[in-house]
């Protein structure tokens, strides 16, 4: 098993943050997320918390040994969303349906507003990467690869919010002037 931790502080306050996360797919950075459908989504009325449930469609870029013996290189994740507006909460977890019984990957995302700084928002991301059943004697090495996936993707995905930010910083500027 392989663990993955990152943590990142984006210089905007934890709205703008929140409402990049939701606009963050499609974009250039991130071309392996083919689609994100909703699946569910509800609003708790009694304290405004979002429960979103998405499915991503996901798109990697693998050998063809490996689309041959997979049959492919797309896959499934599901992901579970709670958005807290009062705690100024968005905690994300995913799952990846396709191939889990052979590769189990298992991510949690928080976005939580900076304690030193209300302006910045704080991003943590961490992973679980297991190997199992047909795939166990290779479980170190198919880790690791994995693992380095994980990591390159992760990177994109912050460059995919920074970009998504920075769109949302050139639109309030914008309406700010034509006001």
């Amino acid at each position: 098993m392989r663990l993955f931790e990152a943590a990142h502080v984006f210089k905007h306050d934890w709205e703008t943050v929140s409402l990049a996360n939701w606009r963050k797919y499609p974009n250039s950075k991130t071309p392996h997320v083919r689609h994100v459908e909703i699946l569910n989504q509800d609003v708790d009325p009694s304290t405004g918390v979002l429960r979103t449930e998405r499915l991503i469609m996901v798109q990697q870029n693998v050998p063809a040994l490996v689309r041959r013996v997979f049959g492919g290189d797309t896959s499934y994740v599901l992901e579970y969303s709670e958005v807290d507006p009062q705690q100024k909460t968005l905690v994300m977890q995913s799952q990846n349906l396709t191939f889990s019984n052979l590769l189990s990957v298992g991510e949690r995302i928080e976005f939580r507003p900076d304690a030193q700084d209300a302006g910045h928002t704080v991003f943590t991301q961490s992973a679980q990467l297991k190997a199992s059943g047909a795939l166990f004697r290779l479980a170190n090495k198919i880790e690791d690869l994995c693992w380095s996936r994980f990591s390159d993707n992760a990177q994109v995905g912050r460059l995919g919010l920074e970009q998504v930010l920075t769109t949302i910083m050139a639109e309030r500027k914008a309406m700010t002037q034509a006001q």
